[in-house]
């Protein structure tokens, strides 16, 4: 479990007007305010919604277009980073005139007037990962971000927040990896290494065939006896920390 305490945040509120896409605008805001970790939630209405629903395994579905006007009964859009770039993921239930209910993960709509509520977690970074056995976005772990005393152009007026890691790797603790090479992974089994993205991601291929990317931050690599002519490392994972 990673849980953590803020104390540094802001809070705002405001209305994303009729016309505007209303995730691309919700986007935009994190954007200006420089927010990496923290929450928008809405009220009011939408038209034209494309949601991705729930299949029964989990995983998210095809965008579905909802037509006409629709109530929004809940919408949160958490901000966190994932893969170095700012991430947003908007979770909503919409309610027609007609008794329709769509539920699931907002891609887009056109806002009718909606009402917006955010709050924001200044002293931290929430980094997550794509987790390769649910397909889900989990949490990597979080960083801890210095105060600079320059505002830096934050609309708000409030002080920047300069990213800072929660641990730094050793030279030792990361060999550099090659395209071939292999993982012993404690959960995921022997994986082959088909694409090194940079120094803290590769993509793998496990043993069933599913190719899933894994971020190597949080592990610590050995080398193993190698195997089929490929340099084998044994992978442990490390506790996160905050």
């Amino acid at each position: 479990m990673i849980f953590t305490e803020t104390r540094e945040g802001r809070r705002f509120v405001g209305e994303v007007p009729p016309g505007l896409a209303l995730v691309e605008a919700l986007r935009s805001l994190a954007d200006n305010y420089r927010i990496t970790s923290g929450w928008f939630d809405g009220t009011g209405y939408v038209s034209d919604a494309f949601v991705r629903p729930m299949r029964a395994d989990g995983t998210m579905g095809d965008p579905a277009r909802l037509d006409g006007m629709a109530m929004i009964a809940a919408l949160r859009a958490v901000v966190s980073e994932r893969a170095g770039a700012r991430d947003l993921i908007v979770r909503t239930q919409l309610v027609t005139a007609d008794g329709v209910v769509r539920a699931g993960v907002l891609e887009e709509a056109t806002s009718g007037s909606v009402e917006i509520f955010a709050q924001t977690f200044d002293d931290i970074t929430l980094r997550r990962y794509e987790d390769p056995e649910t397909g889900l976005a989990r949490w990597m772990d979080v960083a801890v971000n210095v105060i600079s005393a320059d505002p830096g152009g934050v609309r708000s007026g409030r002080v920047a927040m300069e990213a800072m890691p929660s641990r730094l790797l050793e030279e030792h603790e990361m060999p550099q990896l090659r395209v071939g090479d292999a993982l012993e992974h404690p959960r995921l089994g022997f994986c082959v290494i088909t694409q090194v993205t940079d120094s803290d991601r590769v993509n793998i291929e496990m043993h069933s065939g599913k190719v899933a990317q894994l971020h190597l931050g949080l592990l610590t690599l050995a080398p193993a006896a190698s195997r089929d002519g490929r340099t084998v490392y044994e992978v442990q994972v490390r506790r996160r920390s905050t």
